[in-house]
């Protein structure tokens, strides 16, 4: 005769199998998947998806514990901790109990980073514990955007019909003061300023960076940008929307992350509203919306974007962008696109990375709803965002004018355009010079100036334009 668990896992098993045969998200078989890429320190073996029952175990601390079976993989298991944070028991480190799992109090969660972070300060509002040793601005600035975040992410999916929870846990945020202890705590890529981490359900991040002793300005939208980005991550996870451990698209991850995480750095530092223009995202793409590709796109931008198992930072502005557009001109396609990606299990979705990082079952999932038609969608995607007003985050930067007067039937042809770094105005100019026939390159003119901010930049281009 069954046990009760081990019915719960019978039927789990037989409910994913179901699951898996008539979902679009395609996935590795139970037993090819190897935890170690998720972080879960447990061998490869058939993946159960827990249903709710509690075992003892030991905490981080090896303190005992009541915690709750998020996934069984073999005869191991992923469980959750009361703090909420995830842990991979191997066989024989947890028991089954008729015990019921409790989360821990703010004022537990507290006590239990005091003795973790000894010389560190700690600070609850609301929904968040904040552990850190930064200034008291940073602290400010962090917890004025994530609490007025929460709600506005939380009432986006409600509005949008996607079931939706207030956090279970406390949300704690771990803040460094600079790069050096950031990296000690856990080594990251370099570049990498804050991360969500699921399995422990933190986020964690630095102040100080290399970058703000030479552009404090670009440091700062950068800074609080990702503030907002990661605190997306935790949200989406903690409320509902997104499972831990589930493995979404990226350019689905990722982009709703930005789409959620518009931030604005003028007169305070403050969060603009779920699905407001991203101003870095659009400062990102306008090299690409000014290029030569974009009069007439291949389609290859939005193929590339959804295809890709990882994202350079002008792959975040291009999910960005596919995100914003979809979101607000193909709703109802998209809604049931966050609907499908929320019941997404504990790995399972966009697992099967292939070659050269490109994840090829995204494709039929996007197909489905969205068309095959990716040069289309490109089309009206570059023409859509075109009629989008934003804020240049850095118009108080240098900004350079290219320039370029070539031979025309009657006089000469004159084309001027402006941008934020000189590499990005002088590929502009070799674009825009290899398009004239052969016999004119020779006796065109080129030049770019430096102005110190865009008003200047843009005033010169405007009436160099207009001088005959």
């Amino acid at each position: 005769m069954l046990s009760g668990q081990s019915i719960c896992r019978h039927l789990l098993l037989a409910a994913a199998v179901f699951l898996v045969a008539r979902s679009s998200f395609s996935q590795e078989s139970a037993g090819t998947i190897d935890p170690r890429r998720y972080g879960i320190k447990l061998p490869a073996g058939p993946v159960v998806q827990g249903c709710g029952e509690t075992v003892t175990t030991d905490d981080k601390a090896g303190k005992p514990a009541v915690g709750r079976i998020h996934l069984r993989i073999g005869d191991g298991a992923v469980i959750l901790l009361p703090d909420g944070q995830l842990v991979s028991r191997g066989a024989g480190r947890f028991a089954a109990t008729d015990r019921p799992f409790t989360s821990l109090t703010k004022e537990e969660v507290i006590a239990r980073l005091a003795v973790e972070f000894p010389t560190f300060k700690t600070k609850s509002t609301k929904h968040y514990v904040y552990v850190y040793d930064t200034s008291d601005e940073f602290l400010l600035g962090t917890s004025r955007i994530l609490e007025t975040m929460l709600p506005g992410v939380k009432g986006y999916a409600e509005l949008n019909r996607i079931a939706v929870k207030d956090p279970q846990f406390p949300l704690v945020v771990v803040m460094f003061k600079n790069e050096k202890d950031f990296q000690k705590y856990r080594r990251m890529p370099e570049g990498v300023v804050a991360y969500y981490d699921t399995l422990s359900n933190r986020v964690i991040l630095y102040e100080q960076s290399k970058l703000a002793e030479e552009w404090p300005e670009l440091a700062e939208q950068q800074a609080i940008s990702t503030v907002a980005h990661e605190g997306v991550h935790q949200i989406l996870h903690n409320i509902g929307v997104q499972q831990r451990l589930s493995v979404w698209p990226m350019w689905l991850s990722e982009g709703l992350a930005e789409f959620f995480a518009p931030t604005s750095t003028t007169e305070r530092l403050h969060w603009k509203g779920a699905g407001q223009v991203n101003d870095l995202r659009m400062y990102e793409l306008e090299q690409y919306l000014q290029s030569n590709a974009a009069k007439d796109p291949n389609g290859e931008l939005v193929e590339h974007t959804v295809l890709a198992g990882q994202l350079t930072s002008t792959g975040y502005a291009s999910a960005w962008a596919l995100t914003f557009y979809l979101a607000k001109m193909r709703r109802q396609e998209f809604d049931d696109l966050l609907k499908a990606a929320s019941q997404i299990k504990p790995l399972e979705g966009a697992t099967d990375v292939g070659a050269a990082g490109v994840v090829r079952s995204n494709r039929t999932q996007f197909e489905e709803l969205f068309g095959k038609d990716f040069k289309d969608l490109e089309r009206r995607l570059v023409l859509y965002l075109k009629k989008q007003s934003y804020i240049d985050p850095f118009s108080n930067t240098p900004h350079f004018v290219a320039t370029l007067v070539t031979e025309g039937k009657k006089r000469p042809k004159r084309a001027a355009n402006t941008f934020q770094s000189l590499p990005l105005a002088q590929k502009w100019l070799r674009e825009s010079l290899n398009e004239e026939p052969a016999n004119k390159r020779k006796t065109a003119q080129r030049s770019i100036r430096a102005f110190r901010n865009r008003t200047e930049a843009e005033a010169y281009a405007n009436k160099w334009l207009q001088t005959q």
